[in-house]
């Protein structure tokens, strides 16, 4: 069976590499070009290496197959903030990392970003002081995705939030919470019969932690 071997960010566990078979990542990047609305009038910034997942489901894949225009450069803090204000883009996807790093420039504080209608972002955990400094620039929309590591598309989505809203974007993904204790407000993740060892604050729908020994097949794989 042909497929393609990607690798994790490492952005909420060990870096690792996952298979996939090429029609299941055609299938998520049509999920994310639907999620997000994209369509030939849309300009995508992708800065993720060609070898990750994000780069295939999330950026450059969606951009190609909706017909948009696509840029692709190495991320890089001294020339990203000129780079953007050279192509204008309407999507982009960045995480933390990338926002401690872009905060040392100086064209930090006075880039306008109001060209952008739709962020993704997603990670460990994100603060709303890190959605906050986008939206405080411009963009229009900070997309919170949760469920983009090992099985690639969204499972739930913050907008502009880290509360996330707890639907299903695709009838496939079974998604359940199981309580980790009878008192705390908190349960554990499982997608699809399987435990992602990912804790949610129930209340708050906030993303509280991960299980110190969550093991590396949290999601479903395709090959």
């Amino acid at each position: 069976m042909s497929g393609i071997i990607l690798n994790t960010s490492g952005s909420t566990d060990e870096p690792k590499q996952i298979g996939h078979r090429w029609a299941y990542i055609k299938e998520c990047a049509q999920r994310s070009v639907k999620e997000i609305g994209l369509t030939e009038n849309d300009i995508v910034l992708d800065v993720f290496p060609g070898n990750t997942i994000a780069h295939y489901t999330i950026t450059a894949f969606p951009a190609l197959i909706s017909g948009a225009q696509l840029v692709t450069a190495n991320f890089s803090a001294f020339t990203y903030l000129e780079l953007f204000e050279s192509v204008q883009p309407t999507v982009i996807s960045l995480i933390p990392r990338h926002l401690e790093l872009l905060s040392k420039s100086k064209k930090w504080n006075s880039i306008d970003m109001s060209c952008v209608r739709y962020m993704v972002t997603g990670s460990n955990k994100i603060e709303q002081s890190f959605i906050d400094a986008f939206r405080e620039r411009g963009v229009q929309l900070v997309a919170n995705w949760y469920g983009m590591t090992e099985y690639p598309p969204p499972v739930m989505i913050g907008y502009n939030s880290t509360s996330f809203d707890f639907k299903t974007l695709n009838n496939r993904d079974h998604v359940m919470f199981h309580p980790v204790s009878a008192t705390a407000s908190l349960a554990e993740c499982i997608i699809n019969g399987r435990s992602t060892g990912d804790i949610f604050d129930m209340k708050t729908r906030e993303f509280h932690s991960r299980r110190v020994h969550a093991n590396s097949k949290t999601w479903k794989t395709s090959i």
